[in-house]
């Protein structure tokens, strides 16, 4: 059960990096057919970013309500819906509406996923099981940018994998089937409609996998929950096996909940919140979410700018640092090249893919001898340098490897974080502790991005060296947070 679980987890964190990650590529080939200019486009990943974090709280609040699983349903056939209308828009204004929704939709299945998953693994092994789910962020990446580059979609409704570090280089996609008027069916609304698959593989896998025994617990549904429990025991031990065969008879957990009392709604969702505002709850709570700040800040919102800040360093023929290069050109010149890029255009993004995988497969490989919190000090802290040597760096190669490194390490950071503060905070409160921590770092993610803009013209060195002292701040903060020995053999962890 346990892999069909995880199975199904990692084929929706391929659709949901495609849908939020992907955003990137998809635009590049929709650039010239929708119009989306440098103002455009901030305010496309604005919007979508937006809605992440108006809804965040909700989701985390309405899953301890109702269940992970039934809540992972819902969000999931929404945004899907709203993916595939966004995907036959067929003007800008339309386009970044549907947009708003599928990131508003998407934040369901992007932190419940993590929550599920968690609580059918056992403490010891949260951390390596919800890292190995993460390298399915960096086969999507990879998956992304392949999909822009194979032969004719559209024809054969398939796609050529890379393999070997993606060695060869295909054919840009070039396809315009006129279907009305000035409405054509053109590559990038191929690639949109291909990224739903994983999607709706994940929905009908996610139908037949049962609720967390640990949420009917918490809410009180004994009974439920040892149904849950009876077939996972059946499924893994074998027909013949049941809970009463093996001395089962009953199932609790510590942290329980006191029994609900009748209230208004909004007194309840007060209630149910307000012990994540105080005491070690609050503090883990807040000590993981200003960290998550920063590494989606650093992760997802200065690596939202590689392409641009790439093709500029790529321009320039002399030895130069990456400072250097972008004081020579003004703000017109910070567009991409074209419409329709080519593989030498997004390499760089294929790098970005492999390096995401490489560094959660040298994760795992770490956790073997490390905790969680000495391993994210360590990328944090590594981040932080490499960010403070392209200062320095002339050579295109050591830009390209230091940049990598930079938004790369803080980005594999944030599952082991997240993973941490599930084991901090009892099952009750999970889902909203988790749901409210990633809204704080959608919003970091959001005033980084909004910072490079308008900072990056202006003083290179003050952009990048800002980010090195957040990263600093980062590392104080994970160590200010329990170590993984204090997690797991204290009195009460689930």
């Amino acid at each position: 059960m346990q892999i069909f679980i995880f199975c199904s987890c990692a084929v929706i964190q391929v659709y949901v990096t495609n849908e939020q990650l992907g955003l990137v590529v998809i635009v590049a080939g929709a650039t010239c057919d929708l119009g989306i200019h440098d103002h455009r486009l901030s305010w496309l990943y604005c919007a979508v970013i937006t809605g992440q974090i108006l809804i965040s709280p909700y989701m985390g609040y309405k899953a301890d309500e109702i269940g992970r699983r039934k809540m992972l349903l819902i969000t999931m056939i929404l945004s899907l819906a709203a993916s595939l209308l966004s995907a036959l828009m067929p003007e800008f204004w339309s386009f970044l509406v549907m947009r708003f929704f599928v990131g508003l939709f998407v934040t369901g299945p992007s932190s419940l996923i993590v929550t599920y998953l968690s609580e059918f693994t056992k403490i010891s092994l949260r951390g390596s099981v919800i890292n190995y789910q993460s390298y399915f962020i960096g086969i999507s990446m990879i998956l992304m940018t392949c999909k822009t580059h194979s032969h004719p979609l559209f024809e054969s409704i398939a796609w050529r994998i890379f393999m070997a570090g993606v060695a060869s280089v295909l054919l840009p996609l070039k396809l315009h089937h006129r279907i009305v008027n000035d409405y054509a069916l053109t590559s990038w609304r191929v690639v949109a409609l291909l990224n739903l698959l994983p999607g709706i593989i994940g929905l009908v896998t996610l139908w037949f996998l049962p609720e967390s025994p640990k949420y009917y617990l918490a809410v009180d549904q004994q009974k439920r929950a040892m149904e849950a429990l009876e077939r996972c025991c059946r499924l893994n031990k074998g027909k013949d096996v049941t809970l009463s065969s093996l001395g089962v008879e009953s199932v609790t957990q510590p942290r329980l909940p006191e029994k609900p009392i009748h209230r208004s709604a909004f007194a309840r969702q007060w209630y149910d919140v307000a012990p994540l505002l105080r005491g070690l709850y609050f503090r883990h709570l807040a000590l993981a979410s200003a960290a998550i700040f920063i590494l989606l800040g650093t992760g997802a919102g200065l690596a939202s700018w590689m392409l641009r800040v790439r093709n500029l360093t790529l321009k320039n023929k002399d030895s130069q640092t990456i400072c250097v290069v972008l004081e020579k050109f003004d703000e017109h010149k910070m567009d991409l090249p074209k419409c329709d890029l080519g593989m030498d255009d997004l390499k760089d993004s294929v790098f970005h893919g492999l390096a995401v995988l490489g560094v959660f497969i040298f994760t795992s490989i770490l956790l073997i001898w490390f905790g969680r919190r000495v391993i994210v000090f360590l990328y944090v802290l590594g981040a932080a340098l490499a960010g403070f040597l392209l200062n320095f760096a002339k050579d295109e190669t050591l830009i390209l490897v230091l940049f990598l490194i930079y938004i790369v390490a803080p980005l594999c950071s944030l599952r082991l974080t997240l993973s941490m503060l599930i084991d901090l905070i009892p099952t009750n409160l999970r889902g909203k502790a988790v749901s409210i921590s990633m809204m704080v770092g959608c919003l970091g993610g959001l005033v980084a991005s909004l910072f490079v803009g308008y900072t990056m013209k202006l003083n290179c060195y003050v952009t990048f060296n800002t980010f090195v002292l957040a990263l600093i701040f980062c590392a104080i903060l994970i160590v200010m947070l329990p170590s993984d020995g204090n997690m797991r053999f204290k009195k009460g962890s689930v």
